[in-house]
């Protein structure tokens, strides 16, 4: 039996609050080392996947359906425009070390991509250095103090 589905939902909200801080302290380490390298995030805000069904219930014969995922009540888009905010982070020239990227429309589930609101927890500088340095002493890895 799985997790709550609130339970399951601050869990994911914690990963993706995490990969944001991640991105930031690799882009602060590449511009320490003086690295030829972009970290950037991005989402792709509410794009018509599975996720929503088949994510949470990954292993199971059919998806788990929940009062979240059964009203249509939220804009959102097709799977073309959600990969637009990634693509912005990855390639465009505009893009920024560190930088946030997501859809710009309604509630920022939908839209072109625009930067996106880093929260306040991911903009501390100190908290994201004490992530990097759990992650690496939980891995067993971590970065080579210089690149050949």
């Amino acid at each position: 039996m799985g997790a709550p589905p609130l339970q399951a939902n601050l869990s994911y909200a914690q990963s993706k609050l995490a990969d944001l801080m991640l991105t930031r302290q690799l882009a602060d380490i590449a511009a320490e080392r003086g690295w030829n390298l972009l970290s950037t995030g991005a989402h792709p805000g509410y794009t018509r996947t599975n996720l929503q069904t088949a994510g949470a219930s990954l292993g199971r014969d059919r998806p788990k359906r929940s009062l979240l995922n059964s009203f249509t009540v939220l804009p959102s888009q097709l799977p073309e425009q959600g990969a637009e905010p990634l693509l912005y982070a990855a390639a465009d020239p505009g893009a920024v070390p560190g930088g946030y990227y997501g859809p710009g429309g309604r509630f920022g589930l939908v839209g072109p991509a625009t930067p996106a609101r880093i929260t306040r927890r991911a903009l501390d500088p100190v908290a994201n250095a004490r992530l990097w340095a759990t992650a690496e002493q939980l891995t067993g890895v971590s970065l080579l103090a210089a690149v050949s």
